[in-house]
């Protein structure tokens, strides 16, 4: 009788792991897809910030999307369009010399479920000189999604804006 109860259970729990087998499985395809997809995005946001480094802002621009969507690390900015983030960046470019990304960390974009989705962020200090000989510093983050195109469809940057221009307003 006992040899007849293990039986079922046996099978039963071998049932039980061979589910949770394929379920790895699938997840870990799943993830593996996204990883390559962060790989493509992350070239691409690469090759964006490589362009703004040398001035070329139409460069930058070829990895937008046009409908893209910025939101500002500006105060009180509520412009979120593709000429909006190209007139803000020309801003820079033209005030400032020596751009250059630092110690940048480059990490995968998570859904809500802290699965990898293809998105890409980074932390990094943006130094530079400004027009008037004044060296900036500033820590930024950003957030970037991307469409099956792999164009940025919408960006998120954080910087301190308001104290970068207080660096460079003289002093009375």
């Amino acid at each position: 009788m006992k040899k007849l109860l293990l039986i079922p259970m046996a099978a039963l729990l071998f049932a039980a792991c061979t589910d949770k087998d394929k379920k790895e499985d699938e997840s870990a395809k799943k993830n593996a897809g996204m990883m390559s997809l962060y790989e493509k995005n992350l070239a691409v946001l690469k090759t964006s910030i490589a362009a703004f480094e040398k001035k070329d802002i139409e460069g930058w621009a070829a990895s937008l999307a046009d409908t893209a969507n910025w939101i500002s690390p500006t105060y009180g900015d509520t412009l979120h369009t593709k000429a909006h983030w190209k007139e803000a960046l020309n801003y820079y470019i033209n005030n400032w010399d020596n751009l250059k990304l630092n110690n940048a960390i480059f990490l995968p974009g998570l859904d809500s479920t802290y699965a990898i989705d293809g998105s890409v962020r980074y932390y990094g200090n943006w130094d530079a000189v400004h027009k008037s000989g004044v060296k900036t510093s500033v820590n930024f983050y950003g957030t970037y999604e991307f469409n099956k195109d792999n164009k940025v469809v919408s960006g998120s940057e954080f910087f301190d804006v308001g104290g970068m221009m207080n660096a460079i307003t003289p002093k009375k």
